[in-house]
This record gives C-alpha cells, sequence and structure tokens, in this order.
C-alpha cells in the first residue's frame, strides 16, 4: 500500500491458495462467468481513489459500487449476499494480503456491467473490514479477465472491454509482453527482472496501490544482484484484510535500481516489501501507462503516457481506522517523523476538520491523504502541518 495512503485493504486471495487439480475442479468454476453476446464493447467509467478503482456494476436490479481487482477474484460483502439471497455452494480456504488463512463462502451471481450480463461469476463472500464496507460492497476479479481484452486508462477515466482487441486505442506504439495465465483465477501474471541475473514473475494487481510490492525472496534475489539500493525502515501496521488487522512490525521501503517489466526497461522504482508471494505490480504504475490486458493472445500492452520518477512523494505515516482514527504505520526520516507522529496516536483533526471513523469521515480522510502536498494534522500532544517530501528516491 502506498505509504502515506496506508487506509484499508481488501485481501487477494493469492492464486496459489485457489489452485486445483484438474480432477477436483469444482463445477462453479467451469459454469462461468459466460456472456451471450457474440462480441462484446463495454466502458466503463472509473474513479480512482487511493490508487483503488471503482466501478458501478449492477447486481439484484441495483447499481453496486465495486472495485476492479486483476489480483483477486471477484468477491462480495457478507451483507450484500445477505440482501440478495444467494444460495452458499462452495466453501474455500485461502491466505489473504497478511497471510492469515481464512475460510469463505462461495456464490454464483450475474453482474450487469453496462447493459452486458456476465452469467454465474463465482464469488467468494466475506465480512468486509469497516473501512471496505464505507467504500464498496464488492470486487470485480481476475476471473473475468479471459472474457475480453480489458484496457485500463486512467488518462480518460475509463475501463474498456472489447471482444476485439483491435478496436482499441492505445496499442500501435504500445510495448507487447507476454502476460501468463495459471489457470483459476486467471490471475495476470508477468516477467520481470531486478539485475542481470535476477528474474521473476509477478502479479499484476491493481488492488495493490503501490508501484511494486516485493516478495521476500525476489527481495534477498535483487540484493544479492546489486538491484537493490537505498532502503528505508518503519514501523507499524499495513492496515486490515479479510483475517483482520495486521499486526505491528517492522516494514521496508526499497529503492530498486532498475526494474524492466518484462522488455520495458523503469529504472528506479519504488517498491514496500511484502510477507510473502508473490511480488506485484501494483495500481500506481496507471499513472504512467495505459494497460492493456488480452488473455486470448496471452500478451499485454504498456502504452506509455508519463514518464518517472516511478515513486511518490510521502508524508511518511499511515492512519487506522479503530475505534478512532489513529496513526497506525510511521516511516524514518519522514515530515512524520520529524513532527513526532507515533505510532497508536489518535488523530484529532485533519485539515482543519474533526477527524472520526464515520464512513464520511473515513472518505473525507482518504481524500486529505490522496490530495495536494501538504496537510494539516491535530493529534493528542501536538498539532503541525505536513509537507510530502521524496523519502525513498
Amino acid at each position: 500500500m502506498s505509504f502515506n495512503k496506508t487506509l484499508f485493504g481488501i485481501s487477494s486471495l493469492l492464486v496459489s491458495s485457489l489452485a486445483f487439480a484438474a480432477d477436483e475442479k469444482p463445477k462453479w468454476i467451469t459454469e462461468g462467468p459466460y456472456v451471450d453476446e457474440g462480441s462484446l464493447s463495454i466502458e466503463l467509467p472509473l474513479e480512482v481513489l487511493a490508487s483503488k478503482l471503482f466501478i458501478e456494476i449492477e447486481i439484484g436490479g441495483a447499481p453496486r459500487r465495486f472495485v476492479f481487482d486483476t489480483g483477486s477474484p471477484s468477491m462480495m460483502s457478507a451483507d450484500l449476499a445477505a440482501e440478495l439471497d444467494l444460495e452458499v455452494i462452495d466453501k474455500r480456504q485461502g491466505r489473504d494480503s497478511h497471510g492469515a488463512i481464512i475460510e469463505t463462502d462461495i456464490v454464483q451471481a450475474d453482474f450487469i456491467v453496462r447493459g452486458t450480463t456476465f452469467h454465474k461469476v463465482p464469488v467468494f463472500v466475506a465480512d468486509f473490514p469497516k473501512t471496505a464496507q464505507c467504500l464498496f460492497e464488492g470486487v470485480l476479479g481476475s476471473e473475468v479477465l479471459p472474457l475480453c481484452a480489458w484496457q485500463i486508462d486512467l488518462p480518460e477515466s475509463v475501463l474498456r472491454c472489447n471482444s476485439e482487441l483491435t478496436k482499441l486505442d492505445h496499442l500501435e506504439k504500445a510495448e507487447k509482453q507476454p502476460l501468463y495465465d495459471f489457470g483459476y483465477p486467471h490471475a495476470p501474471i508477468l516477467d520481470v527482472r531486478y539485475a542481470a541475473k535476477a528474474k521473476s514473475k509477478a502479479l499484476f494487481d491493481t488492488g495493490s496501490p503501490e508501484y511494486v510490492a516485493i516478495s521476500p525472496a525476489d527481495f534477498e534475489g535483487a540484493k544479492r544482484n546489486d538491484g537493490v539500493g537505498k532502503t528505508i525502515s518503519g514501523n507499524g501496521s499495513m492496515g486490515g484484510s479479510l483475517g483482520g488487522p495486521a499486526p505491528n512490525k517492522d516494514q521496508l521501503l526499497v529503492l530498486l535500481k532498475s526494474l524492466e517489466v518484462g522488455s520495458i526497461p523503469l529504472g528506479r522504482v519504488a517498491a514496500i516489501l511484502r510477507e510473502s508471494t508473490p511480488t506485484l505490480i501494483g495500481a500506481s504504475i496507471l499513472e504512467h501507462f495505459v494497460v492493456t490486458l488480452d488473455s486470448k493472445t496471452s500478451t499485454a500492452y504498456f502504452d506509455q503516457y508519463r514518464d518517472g520518477p516511478f515513486a511518490r512523494s510521502s508524508y511518511g505515516f499511515g492512519l487506522g481506522f479503530d475505534e478512532a482514527v489513529s496513526v497506525s504505520i510511521v516511516w524514518e526520516d519522514s515530515p512524520a517523523e520529524a513532527a513526532g507522529l507515533r505510532i497508536g496516536q489518535r488523530v484529532t483533526s485533519i485539515n482543519g476538520q474533526p477527524a472520526d471513523t464515520s464512513c464520511d469521515g473515513i472518505r473525507d480522510a482518504m481524500r486529505a491523504m490522496s490530495e495536494g502536498n501538504t496537510i494539516d494534522l491535530e493529534w493528542d500532544g501536538g498539532g503541525d502541518t505536513l509537507t510530502e517530501k521524496a523519502i525513498l528516491y
């Protein structure tokens, strides 16, 4: 998660946790999703907040706010599943983004996406954390990727789905990269290189707000091959997920010296060290490239519209929302550390407005952390105006 925007998380169930042998695949994997139309041409308005991609789809006769997340199976809140009275057809275990083992119900639902019905979408049902409940009711996930070529276009704030790749723009000058699919839930996998002798694969995960969230194994490989530059330590929690809040622990920000995604040299890229595999290429990359994923030809297209740096300036802290708004993580050598912020301190005011854990309060805090380059904070025992700083790059 972006280190000045650590506000909420909805977990991705890792691909490895959902692998099935060919002779034991449940029926719901092969039944859907599918569409009746011979060809698709869909454009969905995209709203971006804290690097999350929000879309609107129709379920049960009403519009619903979902997140488009290529790093997760489709999901919905337990409240929405109960409202729709959906039949539980299976139960599965998987690991959330912090490694906790969780069990979820499986249902099937029809999603109407701009007038087109995606039939029998397999959906994982879970109790979303409060912050997620305030922002969305579900996730449109990676098992829909084979239905069409998907194009994520932040400059025009549009998500496109077209069954004919050649009808999409942003392809002529785009860099073509191999796209790997290892079966359900059809998560998109890309080649990455950290140094001449440090190659791996990474999940393209629009649910992760970072540029890169690097796995421990890839970090060690990059470090052994002189692919790691400056590092910044922090302490705290990386937010909540389906398995509950992540514990407070030491954290690490990493400057990768020369990351390549496929054959695209990005140069220096900011990353955060995550707890497990795989490495994630996150949604921040969409602020530089229009990305098209075409499962039919196993190809990803990257059309660059903005140069680097591939890093963010930061206040150097994150917020948590439990009984009160509080500081969840602080990074060294940051404006937050210099101002005296410490983990667990209760934040009482953000930009002159009282801070609270209502849904409006959470949304206001996210906007304040995401917009502009200064923020006015008051907390128990102090207050200051913080200005973003490039603490890693």
